[in-house]
C-alpha cells in the first residue's frame, strides 16, 4: 500500500485529513509527523508517493523543510504538496520556489482535495502498471 506522509502540528487539521483518508476510502496509508525536524528522516525510511506539508510549524517550517527534501537525493523525487493557511499575495510563488508540487489553501474544500487526491493517486498506479509491463515485456 502506497504511504503518504502528513507534516501537521494541529490536531484538528490532522483529524480532518484522517477521516478524508478514512471516509473516501482512500488507497493509501497516512502517516503523522508534527516537526519539520522529523520529515527528512521519515520520508528516507518511508518513502512516501507523496508529503503533505503544512508551512506553518514548530521548529523548522514547512518551507525550509521542503528545500531540505528537494536538496537530498533520497527524497528529492517525492511530490510535496503545500497545505496551508498562508494564502497571501505571493506565498503561493514562494512554496513553489521551496519546491513544492501543488499549493492547497485552507480551509480546504474537502472534495476537491479529495478528488485530487484520487487523481494523484490512480495516475501513481497507472504509471506503476505500466512499469510493470514495460519490465516483463522486456
Amino acid at each position: 500500500m502506497n504511504t503518504i506522509l502528513l507534516v501537521e502540528d494541529n490536531v484538528n487539521n490532522v483529524s480532518l485529513l484522517e477521516d478524508v483518508f478514512e471516509l473516501d476510502d482512500m488507497p493509501a496509508q497516512l502517516v503523522v509527523v508534527t516537526r519539520g525536524e522529523e520529515v527528512v528522516l521519515r520520508a528516507i525510511s518511508l518513502q512516501p508517493v507523496l508529503i503533505l506539508m503544512d508551512l506553518r510549524l514548530p521548529g523548522i517550517d514547512g518551507l525550509e523543510t521542503t528545500e531540505i527534501l528537494k536538496c537530498n537525493p533520497l527524497t528529492k523525487d517525492i511530490p510535496v504538496w503545500a497545505i496551508t493557511a498562508c494564502t497571501m499575495k505571493g506565498d503561493e510563488e514562494q512554496a513553489r520556489a521551496a519546491g513544492c508540487d501543488e499549493y492547497f489553501a485552507k480551509p480546504l474544500v474537502m472534495r476537491e482535495f479529495s478528488d485530487r487526491l484520487r487523481v494523484f493517486l490512480q495516475e501513481l498506479d497507472e504509471t506503476e502498471r505500466q512499469e510493470a509491463t514495460w519490465l516483463t515485456v522486456k
